[in-house]
């Protein structure tokens, strides 16, 4: 049984430590709900055990070095993202550019160090703030896995309007990013098209 731990810094430390009941506690307290937050976005019971079973995995391995600046179930869920970021990839990039943008971003990001994912995402949440305000909740509502009709009858548009919304929105997100960005927008793209923006 996993000892009781008080605090989430204590329970970092003595991960940090190799303390397996910290582990365990860790494992405990958060699989469930990063299941159900891998689920939603990959829509396969397997994949999304092994997409978990990755993140627990890579927080073990590289525990004595692991950077947590945030809520821990904050750090969870970015590093399920991540996951499910590279899960697309290995099933659905073919493109050769794509894939050595996307391998580059890998590169500079790991399970120790999430910033750099963090800073894209809040820079596309920057961006969809900016939207107008049927956009923005076409774009949010596809965000969470709604479908176009679904957001259409939601909103009391028409589904070609949505559609116009959505491509009007990443149209804007890329324009926004590329000039400053460059080396990012092409994974920003992607992170957007397979709906991994910023969705608890």
């Amino acid at each position: 049984m996993p000892q009781t731990i008080v605090n989430e810094t204590e329970l970092i430390s003595r991960l940090q430590t190799g303390d397996h009941s910290a582990y365990a506690t860790l494992y405990e307290k958060f699989w469930r709900i990063l299941y159900i937050h891998a689920y939603k976005r990959v829509k396969d019971e397997e994949a999304a055990k092994d997409i978990i079973q990755t993140v627990f995995i890579n927080i073990w391995q590289r525990r004595e070095t692991i950077k947590i600046d945030t809520e821990i179930s904050h750090y969870l869920k970015g590093a399920v993202r991540f996951q499910v970021f590279s899960h697309f990839r290995s099933e659905k990039v073919k493109d050769k550019v794509l894939e050595s943008t996307i391998q580059r971003f890998e590169e500079l990001t790991s399970i120790n160090d999430l910033n750099g994912y963090f800073d894209l995402e809040k820079l596309i949440a920057g961006e969809v703030a900016l939207l107008p305000d049927k956009m923005k909740e076409a774009y949010l509502l596809k965000a969470a896995q709604h479908s176009t009709a679904e957001i259409a009858q939601k909103l009391n548009l028409k589904e070609q309007t949505v559609s116009n919304h959505l491509s009007e929105a990443m149209r804007r997100i890329r324009l926004k990013l590329g000039p400053k960005y460059p080396e990012w927008v092409i994974v920003a793209y992607f992170i957007i098209e397979f709906n991994q923006f910023m969705i608890s």
